[in-house]
Formats: structure tokens, C-alpha cells, sequence
């Protein structure tokens, strides 16, 4: 058990790289700067709010699961709930309170947890 959720550990920890990408992608496409500057801003942006991912998965997501777990109980739903909840909560407590990059925060836990719920059926 322990070496499928370290793996599955490793694997959320790509969210931040996968929506700094997407990010950088879209505005710089989008935006009348250069687009090599804007995609790298913004990749590093995200990379740097990985720690709320990092605690996100550390304080409500792994605990999550390994309860619903030991009961035989475990809903994907509620532990995307769970990412969205810690991203949420550590985003207010230590990165922004509000506006864009709360929103981005919660959403890259919340898609930690699904990478996490997808590389716990990958390994398995």
C-alpha cells in the first residue's frame, strides 16, 4: 500500500506543472506580449504556489482517503472534495484570500486529487 500512494503522491504533485502550462498557454496566445515570457511567468507562478498542493494532499487528501479506506468507503468524489477544501483553506491561509489566484489554487489541489484518485487505479 505504502509504495502505490507514494507513487500516486509523486503523480498529483504534476499539477502545478499542468496548469501553469495550460495557464501560460492560453494568455499567451491570448495577450499582445511576447509569448515566451508570458508562459514562463506564469508556469513559475505556479510552480511557486506548489506547496498549497503539497499541503492540500498532506493535511486533508491522503488522511481522507486512508480513512474512507480503512471502512471500505472510499467516494471519488469526496476525495476531490477533500483537494478542493485544503486548496481552498491553505490558499486563503498563506497565498491569496482572493480573486484570480485563489481560484487557480483551489483548482490545482482539487486536480492534485484527481491525479491522485487516477494514479492510485494506474498502479494498482
Amino acid at each position: 500500500m505504502k509504495p502505490l500512494l507514494i507513487k500516486s503522491i509523486g503523480m498529483s504533485l504534476l499539477s502545478p506543472i499542468i496548469i501553469g502550462s495550460v495557464l501560460g498557454l492560453y494568455y499567451g496566445v491570448s495577450l499582445e506580449q511576447p509569448m515566451w515570457s508570458v508562459f514562463v511567468g506564469l508556469l513559475m507562478s505556479a510552480i511557486a504556489n506548489a506547496h498549497i498542493v503539497g499541503l492540500a494532499m498532506a493535511a486533508f487528501v491522503v488522511p481522507g482517503y486512508l480513512l474512507m479506506h480503512k471502512y471500505n468507503k472510499v467516494q471519488y468524489s469526496a476525495v476531490l472534495t477533500l483537494g478542493m477544501l485544503g486548496g481552498a483553506v491553505f490558499s486563503y491561509l498563506l497565498a491569496a484570500s482572493s480573486g484570480a489566484g485563489f481560484v487557480v489554487n483551489t483548482v490545482m489541489a482539487a486536480l492534485a486529487a484527481g491525479l491522485f484518485l487516477f494514479g492510485l487505479r494506474r498502479f494498482a
